[in-house]
């Protein structure tokens, strides 16, 4: 089947341990990831799975999934953010993963080769990178901190009102795909409008279990500056989950009184 949707996920702070401990240093956390990521895309629920309609690209401390559409790409989003928080007591140092979905063109690979001559004879090969990879990349690498999965709202159907939940116990559902208000995002262009895909509030058993990772992630980073940073983006971004999912339980009088969580508009 075509490929519509691309998915980047990127592993951070592998860039400080070439500095650090080297290229030994850098193999190993590079082999653990990619245990993992092996490992746990066995794991993907048959409705994600879908025969293995999907394609894995991994590449040192990272990997692309090219996808049918964009539900399967934030499905398995989902599902590789939320196995990394789960993997964290097993990893020798947490993963702290940062990813972006964007549009795809049915592209088999990310990248081409094209021959390089010289006088006539054929002396190399030159990898050319698609657009569309292009464009997921700079999203990825656009700046914004913190272990988010984000994607530009118009790409999702519905623009993004499909994806909700009710807990028990909620008045109104809870937007999977939502703007948090106090992160920062890239910068929208041309009708575009990025938003964060809530991956740790799929389900309310599972959010409370991340809450709790969250504050052991959080308690163990106070040694690493860098480390710190994204653990303190992280939090403050299931803070904000809690913020909503507070809103979709309050009754309306409750509302009236206490001070309004963060924008959660679709």
């Amino acid at each position: 089947m075509a490929r519509t949707a691309i998915l980047l996920v990127d592993l951070l702070g592998v860039q400080k341990m070439w500095q650090q401990g080297g290229a030994t240093k850098v193999k190993a956390r590079i082999e653990e990831f990619n245990e993992f990521v092996l490992n746990k895309i066995n794991y993907l629920p048959s409705e994600l799975h879908r025969d293995g309609e999907y394609t894995l690209i991994l590449s040192g401390d990272s990997f692309v999934v090219t996808c049918n559409d964009i539900d399967q790409a934030v499905g398995i989003g989902i599902h590789m953010f939320t196995q990394a928080f789960y993997e964290s007591d097993n990893a020798s140092s947490p993963f702290w993963l940062r990813g972006a979905i964007s549009s795809w063109k049915n592209q088999y690979l990310v990248m081409n080769t094209v021959q390089v001559s010289a006088k006539g004879l054929q002396i190399g090969t030159r990898y050319v990178s698609e657009d569309d990879y292009l464009n997921v990349l700079a999203l990825e690498k656009s700046g914004f901190k913190g272990m988010r999965l984000i994607v530009d709202r118009k790409l999702l159907p519905s623009y993004g009102t499909a994806y909700t939940k009710l807990w028990s116990g909620f008045t109104k559902p809870l937007y999977l795909t939502c703007r948090l208000e106090q992160c920062s995002y890239p910068m929208d262009t041309a009708g575009s409008q990025f938003v964060d895909i809530l991956w740790m509030a799929e389900k309310e058993d599972r959010f409370n279990s991340l809450r709790n990772i969250m504050a052991k992630r959080f308690k163990n980073t106070t040694r690493d500056p860098d480390e710190f940073v994204q653990a303190a983006w992280t939090r403050a971004t299931f803070d904000q989950v809690d913020s909503l999912v507070w809103s979709c339980r309050a009754t309306k009088k409750q509302a009236a009184v206490e001070v309004p969580p963060p924008n959660e508009t679709p």
